[in-house]
């Protein structure tokens, strides 16, 4: 397949339609052998809303052409290695059947959709998918990787929040899958999970225990927004606030699920404050 020419785009790092359509020619086939694709149809739809985010954010913040452009690589691959993952262990949970990011990685080196992209390009893409689903990135990261790995984590999450505010509105009972095969029991309750909320921290996947402890951490998910637009993409969008209003009023979620709250409509207010005086900075300087 021919790479289409960049050459007269507005902005050429924009322009990644071969990378998307050998992404949906690589899905095609591996959907074709699931016994039951809703799941991969899922993640379809997801990795198409993590570009868009990717897109937003590189463009807001103002990303340099070439971190731009291995942000949207990153972005449209960092599940690539789920479609495999499904189909040999039935799950999407790492620590039943493999790492997905690392995975990722080998599929990519081993099909090579990257190869005729630039060495740094590629070289952080492949790195940032790998990273992308780390609890944490670790310290001291060339500090292109580390913006670029950053913005997928956050592409990422935000439409995880979509996806489960979608899902968790709906009716019960809930797909064990999207929910990671927790139990919708309001007497379980993960006390890590509300103390990481109550002291400001990114809550563990390890420390779960129920559907709601579920709803809480996704709220914690606010503490690892890296970048402004993200930040305030996370309390516009209104995902989060409504996963958490969901949560008991009483305790022992109670106080936590309101510092949340109170944190996000603060973040909401100051936001739109900064976004009002950016607007009027920008017409008075209109000729």
């Amino acid at each position: 397949m021919e790479r289409r020419s960049d050459k007269h785009t507005a902005m050429p790092w924009a322009d990644i339609s071969w990378h998307e359509q050998w992404f949906a020619s690589y899905v095609a086939e591996r959907r074709v052998k699931a016994r039951d694709p809703v799941p991969l149809d899922l993640k379809i739809r997801h990795t198409e809303r993590v570009l868009a985010n990717a897109r937003e954010i590189a463009l807001k913040e103002h990303f340099t052409p070439s971190k731009a452009r291995a942000c949207l690589l990153a972005a449209l691959y960092h599940d690539v290695a789920r479609f495999e993952q499904y189909l040999r262990y039935n799950t999407f949970k790492d620590r039943e059947s493999c790492n997905h990011g690392l995975m990722g990685i080998k599929i990519l080196k081993r099909e090579n959709p990257l190869g005729g992209e630039e060495k740094t390009v590629r070289d952080t893409a492949l790195a940032a998918v790998g990273l992308h689903n780390r609890f944490s990135l670790p310290p001291a990261l060339p500090e292109n990787l580390h913006l670029v790995a950053q913005a997928v984590r956050d592409a990422d999450k935000l439409d995880i929040l979509r996806v489960m505010d979608e899902h968790l509105a709906g009716a019960k009972p809930y797909c064990p899958t999207v929910v990671l095969n927790l139990p919708d029991d309001p007497n379980l309750v993960g006390g890590a999970i509300v103390a990481a909320a109550l002291k400001g921290r990114v809550a563990a996947y390890a420390d779960l225990r129920s559907v709601n402890d579920f709803r809480l951490l996704l709220g914690t998910w606010f503490f690892d927004m890296h970048f402004p637009t993200s930040r305030l993409r996370f309390v516009r969008d209104g995902h989060a606030g409504r996963l958490l209003q969901s949560l008991p009023s009483s305790t022992p979620y109670a106080a936590a699920r309101d510092l949340l709250l109170t944190r996000l409509c603060s973040e909401g207010a100051d936001g739109l404050a900064q976004s009002t005086h950016t607007t009027h900075i920008e017409e008075d300087d209109m000729p």
